[in-house]
């Protein structure tokens, strides 16, 4: 436990960002995929939904698993059986096989988000934890923008199947890293006789859980849409596209002080300014709509990027502390859900326009509010409750 703080964070971090990259380095690739395999596009699609819909088995998979094992020894396996799965995808031939090879890959990768969300909660307290916590999430927006990035441009220099060899290569990397380096924490016995099921099914049945998993469904399919509907918008202008997409990792810096406001301000307090912040952009993005400046759809995009940079880490915080004992199940849970968002984003967003989708992220947002004003009722009922029993 004398590993500094500052090693463990950037190798944590760096697992993240590596994992959440292969989400999204199929979207700039179909065609070439599809060229080169000698299949339909729609093909390397349903491949991706293969990688989408194992990666979210694995989310709620390995959370009980590593509370069993131990969370250290499932990050540390996880990286080396996604390298493995990882390499096995540059073998795919046809259609069958590059669903099975990504269905693979992805129920591998299911192993990081829960279970360091979780390992993050053992290890650390207060201040640096939320750091922690802020700093992975971070990550993951970070690599939505370079996930894409990086598979487009060894594509354009190599073949597709050198995405794979490079993203093994760095999974093998950080197994060896992770081995070395992260700490053990203590395994748990408190749900050792029970059965994984029933402890989601009670976790659904706590209200204040459930009003926290309706805003984790909307924050990153706001995102997915967000950009989808900004990346159609902007047909043919990719220079700004871009302009816009690197200039809003700009908000990821607010992440970095997430621990002081809840520290000063509260969760809930600090819930509610990822909120109005989300809105705020919204409303911008609509007036750039009208004005055609840049700077208008700048802003907007560093705006909206903060707010899902403070409202993630403030969300899985009241998560952790709501679910107490039961917080691997929860937080796999909360994985499983944010995905499950981000997985329907695009065939909504592909129906609709520019605007349309501004107006459906409003609201999706007031929903919020809604939600996040029900939560802090509830909350500060049960507090007066707790309250007046000690008294």
């Amino acid at each position: 436990m004398q590993i500094s703080f500052k090693l463990i964070s950037i190798l944590l971090v760096s697992m993240g960002i590596m994992v959440a990259c292969n989400i999204y380095t199929f979207i700039p690739i179909y065609g070439e995929i599809a060229s080169s395999l000698g299949i339909p596009s729609e093909s390397v699609v349903v491949a991706g939904s293969s990688f989408t819909f194992f990666y979210a088995c694995g989310l709620l998979t390995f959370a009980n698993i590593a509370d069993r094992f131990g969370k250290k020894e499932i990050l540390v396996l996880g990286m080396l059986v996604s390298a493995l799965s990882t390499a096995l995808v540059m073998f795919s031939f046809d259609s069958w096989s590059l669903s099975f090879t990504r269905g693979l890959q992805g129920f591998c990768l299911g192993s990081f988000a829960p279970v360091a969300f979780s390992y993050t909660y053992d290890l650390f307290e207060g201040k640096r934890r939320t750091l922690l916590l802020a700093l992975i999430n971070s990550g993951f927006l970070f690599a939505g923008i370079l996930g894409q990035l990086v598979s487009e441009w060894i594509t354009g220099i190599s073949h597709w199947t050198a995405v794979f060899i490079f993203f093994s290569i760095m999974y093998l990397f950080l197994f060896l890293m992770g081995k070395k380096i992260l700490p053990g924490t203590p395994v748990s016995a408190y749900n050792y006789d029970r059965q994984p099921a029933i402890i989601l099914f009670r976790l659904l049945q706590n209200r204040k859980l459930l009003m926290l998993y309706g805003i984790v469904f909307t924050l990153l399919s706001s995102f997915v849409v967000y950009y989808d509907s900004l990346t159609r918008f902007l047909s043919g202008k990719d220079a700004l596209l871009l302009q816009t997409r690197l200039t809003g990792l700009i908000g990821v810096v607010l992440s970095l002080y997430t621990g002081r406001l809840l520290e000063k301000l509260g969760a809930y307090k600090t819930l509610f300014i990822g909120f109005a912040i989300a809105i705020l952009s919204f409303v911008i993005s609509y007036i750039y709509y009208y004005t055609v400046h840049p700077l208008f759809l700048m802003t907007s995009s560093i705006l909206f990027v903060s707010s899902i940079s403070l409202l993630i880490p403030t969300v899985i915080t009241l998560i952790g502390d709501i679910s107490k004992g039961e917080r691997s199940q929860a937080l796999s849970l909360y994985s499983f859900i944010l995905l499950g968002g981000t997985s329907l984003a695009p065939l909504a967003a592909m129906k609709l326009g520019y605007l349309q989708s501004l107006a459906l992220l409003v609201l999706c947002y007031t929903v919020n509010i809604l939600l996040g004003s029900l939560l802090t009722i509830r909350s500060s009922g049960r507090f007066k409750e707790d309250s007046g029993g000690a008294k």
